[in-house]
């Protein structure tokens, strides 16, 4: 039986931001729609927490890559994510009072972000095992890719994240644009590397125990 799946999330910077108001009501509304696109795999809601940050836990860790992805592109200010992979314990119907080693190594994740700048890291063990180093490794190549991508090329592959089942033609009429310019994006942003390696995480999530 897989473990189940923490995900520990931080606003960067919110102390700088000044629309926080529009941006607290854009993260509730992003994970309010989590927890109703993603309700088959969700153990605990997705909701705000304490300050700028926000949690939720999943029965297993299969969603837990395209839930950060839906967040990031849903939310309009950078985000810290720290994901756990472990035990729950949870004493009462209502959540609170939880533990578990999936709070645990979420919290820790999420601390090593901000150490390390990392945008994401993940943790299913509390050591550094074989599968979280391979795991942590793809998600740093990828994020540096990102790093170099333009603002274009940021908006098509992230939409394009999110409708895995649209054609080149169809992206191309939701940016206005011909399906020829969205290959070339795509091309330029090294999309066909990204999508390797992203099939090959979610692949090594969904077999994380």
């Amino acid at each position: 039986m897989s473990s189940n799946c923490v995900i520990i999330g931080d606003i960067k910077m919110s102390s700088s931001i000044d629309n926080w108001s529009d941006i607290f009501m854009r993260l509730d509304k992003t994970l309010k729609e989590i927890n109703k696109v993603f309700a088959s795999n969700i153990l605990i809601d997705f909701r705000p927490t304490v300050g700028d940050e926000f949690q939720g836990v999943l029965k297993n860790p299969k969603n837990v890559y395209t839930i950060y992805l839906f967040i990031k592109y849903k939310l309009p200010a950078d985000i810290y994510c720290g994901i756990g992979v472990g035990n729950i314990e949870k004493p009462l119907k209502k959540d609170i009072g939880m533990r578990g080693t999936a709070f645990y190594r979420a919290r820790n994740a999420l601390e090593l972000c901000k150490k390390i700048k990392r945008k994401l890291f993940i943790k299913s063990s509390d050591t550094q095992s074989h599968p979280d180093k391979v795991i942590n490794t793809l998600l740093r190549f990828i994020e540096v890719l990102e790093n170099s991508w333009t603002k274009r090329q940021r908006d098509v592959v992230n939409y394009f994240r999110l409708h895995p089942d649209y054609n080149y033609e169809q992206l191309g009429k939701h940016f206005k644009t011909s399906k020829q310019s969205v290959s070339q994006i795509l091309k330029a942003a090294n999309w066909s590397a990204i999508s390797e390696g992203e099939i090959l995480l979610n692949s090594l999530l969904e077999n994380i125990n």
